[in-house]
């Protein structure tokens, strides 16, 4: 071998090219799963990553479990699903080849027409890749590189969940509180770990490039999945009609307590302490025929409202890995839901419901139902003068928080 070929292996670099594919997969999809190319050259080594997919979620049945129904060319709807991102930031950290530790970072932002970084050979890396511009959720990067978390700022929002000592009709306990938080962002993210680049070109398949030169290739994964997660609540109102008319016209606002407040992104797992999120982007009412009821039942006719909640899942796990398995997060808190109810004369029923079995069956996200009987609405608040200002439901309602726009519809 001459100096020159050792000098030029000896100096060999790393770039990466980061692209974002069209693909989108969700669920058992059969998409072909394209992967990260590492391409070395005789005098450079090249990561490119052509093909950054969303990798989702198995399990979650929207279409056979959700009832409500929206109109995709109308502005008051929007599509379910996760949104592809549009931009990538990247960190890479220099670890340490004998203790494993990271010892410096810097950060690189893709756009989806790919970017190259320089890394040099004989390293290694951990790279950590999630989608670049988020509006609420915030990231704490520690001094020692070994922990990288994301979360949510306090809300200012009206929360709904009330305790049994504020309102008569709630299965929450009288000394219970939370903290209102916004709602996360949309995150996906990988962290690739350990990636040693060999200063050998022989250790990778060696392939030729469009002007015939000699480049070699290695393969890593790099599918970026969900951090928060989806959950779609439809509150199923029954018995809602009565002489006067419909006892509930609509919902003011919706929240969900026993959430985790944000998540560790190297390891996956949420934090141990609760929250609760209040979104007040209620969907409003619509009768449906044939509603589905809890016990497998199908009642002749139903009012249902829809909301649509990000959250970071519940406390002290890692929701893809125990989705499967529907393994309980810790037992710390259950999870309640509390709704705002608007009355026809414009008054609020505040409801609160204990749905901590269905939440614990879908850590990942899902559809959880509701049932209000419009039997239970009290009397004496139906009796009540009309309201005419301050009150009321407002048909014009805002989009869904968080609107989207994807590939993935019901």
């Amino acid at each position: 071998m001459s100096n020159r070929t050792k000098t030029n292996k000896a100096i060999a670099k790393i770039q990466i090219i980061l692209g974002l594919a069209s693909v989108l997969l969700f669920g058992m999809t059969s998409c072909e799963r394209k992967d990260l190319y590492l391409r070395v050259d005789r005098t450079e080594i090249k990561i490119e990553i052509y093909d950054i997919r969303l990798d989702l979620l198995w399990g979650i049945d929207w279409e056979t479990e959700w009832q409500y129904s929206w109109n995709e060319s109308s502005s008051d709807f929007g599509y379910i699903g996760y949104t592809k991102p549009e931009l990538v930031k990247g960190t890479i950290y220099n670890v340490d080849f004998n203790t494993g530790k990271r010892f410096s970072a810097f950060v690189k932002i893709f756009n989806s027409t790919g970017g190259r970084v320089s890394l040099t050979a004989g390293s290694t890396y951990d790279m950590m890749f999630y989608n670049f511009g988020t509006e609420y959720t915030t990231f704490y990067q520690s001094d020692d590189y070994e922990s990288y978390t994301a979360s949510t700022r306090v809300s200012s929002q009206t929360s709904w969940a009330h305790t049994r000592a504020e309102s008569q009709d709630s299965e929450m306990p009288g000394d219970k509180k939370y903290v209102d938080y916004n709602q996360p962002d949309e995150l996906f993210g990988t962290l690739i770990t350990d990636l040693h680049i060999n200063e050998d070109p022989s250790a990778y398949e060696k392939e030729y490039d469009e002007e015939g030169n000699i480049t070699y290739i290695y393969k890593v994964d790099a599918a970026l999945r969900p951090y928060s997660f989806i959950y779609l609540y439809q509150i199923i109102v029954l018995n809602n009609a009565d002489e006067k008319g419909n006892r509930i016209v609509g919902a003011q606002g919706l929240t969900v307590t026993g959430l985790a407040q944000g998540v560790e992104m190297f390891t996956r797992k949420t934090f141990e302490n609760t929250i609760s999120v209040t979104s007040a982007s209620v969907k409003p009412m619509q009768r449906h025929e044939n509603v589905r009821l809890a016990d497998g039942a199908v009642a002749d006719s139903a009012d249902i409202m829809a909301c649509r909640v990000l959250t970071w899942g519940l406390p002290g796990i890692d929701p893809l890995a125990n989705t499967k398995a529907r393994t309980r997060a810790l037992d710390l808190d259950q999870n309640f839901i509390g709704l705002g109810i608007t009355l026809r004369n414009g008054y609020t029923w505040t409801v609160t419901r204990d749905i901590t079995d269905q939440m614990h069956e879908k850590p990942a996200g899902g559809v959880i139902t509701i049932y209000i009987d419009g039997n239970d609405v009290p009397q004496d608040l139906l009796d009540q003068k009309q309201q005419t200002s301050g009150g009321g439901f407002n048909a014009h309602v805002e989009d869904w928080s968080n609107e989207i726009n994807t590939d993935v519809r019901i």
